[in-house]
Parts: C-alpha cells; sequence; structure tokens
C-alpha cells in the first residue's frame, strides 16, 4: 500500500501510513490505536479462508449437529432444524437472534469477501464493490460463530448428567467454519483494503493540504467507514458514498438512551428466570447467578467462571465504563485521557461475548425436548438479556472515543503534540 493520509478513529490526530513490510503494523502515535497492519499475500488467504468457510458452513446444515438420548428416547438437531424447532414452540425472537448471527451475517460477509476478493486478485474492481465494503465493516461485530460455539460447550456441560449425548458430523464443520472466518477477517485490513479498492479503480486520491494536528480542528472530517479525509464543508464520501460528520451525529444522546435502556433491562434478565427444566413434569426455574451456582455446585469451575464472566461481570463493567465515558465527555474532564481510551476500545472488544447465555438457551431449548420425560423452555429473562448485549453494543458503537480529544483544551494538544512528534517521526521511519 502507498502512503496515505488518515485521521485517527479514537483521537482524530492525522497520521501518514507509509508502505508496510508484512508482519508489520501501524499505529497511532498519539492514542496508540491501530491504523493498519500488512499481511504477506492477504488477499490470496483471505479468498482461500472465505471458500473453505463457506464450504464449511454448507457441510454443517444438513447433518445433525447434536443428539439427546434418554431412556430409549433420541432427540437430534441440526443448525437450520433449530431454528425453526425454536420457531415451531413459539419463540419467534429466539429463532431470529439464533439464525441471524450464527448463520446469516457470518454468510453474508463470506459471501461479501469472496466477491469483493476474488475480482481483487486480478486486479480488478466494480462500482458495487464500494458497497460490498461497507457492508463488510458493519456486519464485522454482529458476525458470532465463536460466541456460539462457546455457548455450545456450557450447554453440553450443563445437560451432560441428564442424559447422553452424541456429537454430529456438523459440530465439526461448524467448529472449522467458525475457524476459517476468523482468519479471513484477521487477513483483511480496513485501510489496506480501501485503498486497493481505488488501485484496482484507477483512482488517485488527493487529500486535502493539511498540517500535524487533529482533523477537526484545521476544517477537515474523515469518513467514519473508509477513513477517506475531506474538507468539512463535505456531505458524502467521494470513495464509499457514506454520509459525511465530523463527529458521529447526537453521539452521546445515542449512547445514554440505549446505556440507559440496558441497563433498565439488566434488572429483569436477572431477577426472572432465564429457562425452565421440566423433569418428569417437576418445573425447575434458572436464573442466570443460579445457573453459575449449580454449575460451581458440580464441579464445572471453568465452565462457570465463563459464564458468571460472560453473562455477569461484562454487562456489568461495560455498562459502568460506557457510563463513566459518557459522563466524562459531557463533563468536559481533561484528565486521564489514555485510560479512558483504553476503556473505549475494551467495551468494544468484550460486548458480543455476553451473548453466550442466549445461545446456551437456544441450544438447549431446541435439543431437550422429550416430552413429558424431560424438556426446557425459555424464561423471559432470555429477551431481556439479550436486548442489554444488543442495547450495550450498539451504546459502544454509537459512542465517539473523538469525543474524549475535544475537551483538552489547546494547552494540553500543544504538550501532547510536542511530547508525541518523536514518537510520529519513528512510526514513519518503521513505516
Amino acid at each position: 500500500m502507498s502512503s496515505e493520509n488518515v485521521a485517527c478513529h479514537c483521537c482524530d490526530l492525522i497520521v501518514e501510513v507509509s508502505t508496510l513490510k508484512p508482519g508489520c503494523k501501524a499505529h497511532c502515535p498519539r492514542c496508540g490505536h491501530l491504523l493498519s497492519s500488512q499481511t504477506a499475500n492477504a488477499y490470496n488467504k483471505a479468498t482461500a479462508f472465505a471458500a473453505s468457510a463457506l464450504l464449511f458452513l454448507l457441510l454443517s446444515l444438513p447433518f445433525p449437529f447434536m443428539a439427546f438420548q434418554s431412556q430409549g428416547r433420541e432427540q437430534q438437531v441440526s443448525l437450520i432444524q433449530s431454528g425453526y424447532d425454536l420457531l415451531i414452540l413459539g419463540f419467534p425472537l429466539l429463532a431470529l437472534l439464533l439464525s441471524v448471527f450464527i448463520l446469516i451475517v457470518p454468510s453474508l460477509l463470506l459471501c461479501a469477501y469472496l466477491l469483493i476478493l476474488i475480482p481483487l486478485r486480478k486486479n480488478t474492481a466494480y462500482p458495487w464493490s464500494y458497497t460490498l465494503a461497507r457492508l463488510i465493516f458493519t456486519l464485522h461485530p454482529w458476525a458470532m460463530a465463536e460466541v456460539f460455539l462457546i455457548g455450545v460447550l456450557v450447554s453440553l456441560v450443563k445437560i451432560s448428567g441428564m442424559a447422553d449425548l452424541v456429537i454430529g458430523m456438523s459440530f465439526w464443520a461448524y467448529v472449522l467454519f467458525a475457524l476459517c472466518l476468523i482468519a479471513t477477517i484477521t487477513c483483511i485490513d480496513r485501510l489496506q483494503l480501501w485503498h486497493s479498492l481505488d488501485k484496482a479503480s484507477s483512482i488517485q486520491r488527493t487529500p486535502p493540504k493539511h498540517n500535524y494536528g487533529g482533523a477537526m480542528q484545521q476544517q477537515l472530517q474523515s469518513c467514519h467507514c473508509c477513513g477517506l479525509i475531506h474538507h468539512l464543508d463535505a456531505h458524502n464520501c467521494q470513495r464509499c458514498s457514506s454520509s459525511l460528520h465530523p463527529r458521529i451525529p447526537a453521539s452521546l444522546q445515542k449512547t445514554w438512551a440505549f446505556l440507559i435502556t440496558g441497563a433498565l433491562l439488566y434488572i429483569p434478565a436477572n431477577i426472572y428466570p432465564i429457562m425452565h427444566t421440566r423433569l418428569l413434569g417437576a418445573d425447575e426455574p434458572s436464573t442466570i447467578l443460579g445457573g453459575v451456582v449449580l454449575l460451581w455446585q458440580h464441579g464445572s469451575y471453568p465452565i462457570a467462571l465463563i459464564v458468571f464472566i460472560a453473562s455477569i461481570l461484562i454487562p456489568i463493567v461495560k455498562m459502568l465504563a460506557l457510563f463513566w465515558l459518557a459522563l466524562s465527555v459531557q463533563a468536559g474532564h481533561q484528565n486521564r485521557v489514555s485510560e479512558r481510551i483504553w476503556m473505549y476500545r475494551m467495551t468494544e472488544l468484550i460486548g458480543r461475548w455476553s451473548m453466550i447465555d442466549v445461545f446456551v438457551v437456544a441450544v438447549l431449548v431446541a435439543l431437550v425436548q422429550l416430552g413429558g420425560l424431560a424438556s426446557i423452555l425459555p424464561g423471559i429473562a432470555v429477551t431481556a438479556f439479550a436486548g442489554v448485549v444488543i442495547l450495550t453494543m450498539l451504546s459502544a458503537i454509537n459512542f465517539d472515543p473523538r469525543l474524549i480529544w475535544d475537551n483538552l483544551d489547546k494547552d494540553e494538544l500543544h504538550i501532547i503534540k510536542s511530547g508525541q512528534e518523536p514518537l510520529n517521526d519513528l512510526l514513519d521511519e518503521i513505516n
């Protein structure tokens, strides 16, 4: 990739990112945010991984995923059948969440990758390639194949004492699919992909003139999707056609709205049962915390710890972190900037893992349906908890970390600039 000027997503500092050697990374000299990375033969590897992932996903659909056997009766479930069974049982929301996050979104993501990468390997790009690239980076947070697999592992432990479990061929195909999906995503660098599309389209971008410092301070703004720098009065990105805004519109209002709603839903999500286990007609409701305690009492300490961290600790920590970030920006705090940026990155990273408990319930409900002998049904808390996860993810997505730096006065910005210029020179040398 040739040299390109980008404005850091976290602090708005304009940085020149030059050609990177394979295995090298470029970080923002002010806040440390990863700007770009280079993988050797990235497009060939990503194409192979994406094609393999789609193949493994197709192989995981028709065959049994798991089987549940008890007293001569057997219940088999496949990935396609699980969503259909949940719908027939009267749980359309659970069926929708399962289908969207583990099948539909990953499939769309992989198809978009292939439609872009196959032509790019021949140095060809089409006008619709830019639209697909926008779709890819929009869908990234919502592809949860690896989270689902952890949920399946927890499900196996929870029902291992009730009956015999048989792992089907589809399970192993889905494991390989998830690994290939992760490999595909990690091979592709956002900045490198956009630049490759321009190069294949024979388009030379000329960025506006700028000096060292923040983009908005110089009457400039960067596209939130592709990172291309524009003048402040531009309305649409010249590269990807996204709407341009110097900051996410109504960022704090959206963050507060999603955060408060998620916090309110967290109360019923923990008070009411997340699922009901019925054995020989006896109903045993289980809350999220109750499930953790039960796993611990049965000696499944690692699984109990995973569920506790994902379903109890992470949502609380994420909501507190977002609350502090939004409050500190609104109050105009100018201290502990690096700590707050680190906190923001953690909220982006960990939020989706709270969906484990929702997937656990979905798998158990689809698998354990043996009439009066044994059955598992979702409780009202599963809907509330799914709402908590989705709303806190939306809250983190809509929080603009550049607002943290906007609160710094000119003197502090000058001090930071003076201290970081040598780092910026070093970055240029490495690049």
